[in-house]
């Protein structure tokens, strides 16, 4: 079996890996705060029955981190993130950073996310809305107010990109310190920050990787009925 066929493989399985993150990028396009993946092609150099054979990989794990387009929803709790920065939230599993600021009050007044998970106050504990509130407001530095009295800021947090891990759609795991927040950072509050993923730029590249990988495919069955006419040949009658 010639080394084409390994090429082909390779080249194969990266864009399978391409396909799974472009088609979680558009299935996410619409949820709030989501930081789209990218993917890298690289080469990778390896041996083989003593030759050296060049493969394309691919990378993913990689965040975006542009800015997403800021939502105008006029809801007192929901909160867009301007700049470098995430929220923390607390989790079963500890602490995790998220740009989904869709808020609300759980039964006992905690501001949390759209999936239950307690938002942090800076300098430590939740932010609770007082019963009987009438007003509500964030302000540019995260401050949460409730009938104009201060209750609590937003605990901001930012990391290095590449201490970030993904968990799930719209979480994140720090897998390294805690760097100062950028002046220019700011809390828009009554809006959201939507996806930084581009939806019809997402499907073009649907389109694009998915022709590549059957192209990939097409190419290793060729080289799979060579092979199999080759060792007919070979173990024909002489």
């Amino acid at each position: 079996m010639g080394n084409g066929i390994y090429t082909a493989l390779a080249g194969a399985v990266a864009q399978s890996e391409a396909l799974d993150v472009t088609a979680n990028n558009v299935a996410n396009a619409s949820t709030a705060g989501f930081r789209a993946e990218r993917v890298s092609f690289h080469e990778q150099l390896t041996r083989a029955t003593g030759n050296r054979m060049v493969f394309v990989g691919a990378t993913g794990g990689k965040t975006d981190g542009a800015q997403g387009a800021l939502r105008q929803t006029g809801a007192p709790l929901d909160a867009a993130l301007v700049g470098d920065a995430w929220f923390a939230v607390d989790t079963p599993r500890g602490v995790r950073y998220t740009r989904d600021g869709a808020f609300r009050t759980d039964a006992g007044g905690t501001i949390v996310t759209s999936d239950g998970l307690a938002v942090r106050a800076r300098g430590g504990g939740n932010l609770v809305i007082p019963p009987g509130a009438a007003t509500v407001a964030i302000g540019g530095d995260g401050t949460v107010e409730a009938d104009g009295e201060a209750i609590g800021q937003l605990e901001l947090a930012r990391f290095a990109p590449s201490a970030m891990v993904r968990e799930g759609e719209s979480l994140m795991i720090a897998r390294g310190p805690a760097q100062a927040v950028g002046a220019d950072v700011e809390v828009v509050g009554g809006a959201i920050e939507q996806s930084n993923f581009e939806i019809v730029r997402g499907v073009v590249d649907l389109v694009r990787v998915s022709r590549t990988y059957e192209a990939l495919h097409r190419m290793i069955e060729r080289y799979r009925d060579i092979d199999s006419r080759t060792a007919r040949d070979i173990g024909g009658p002489g």
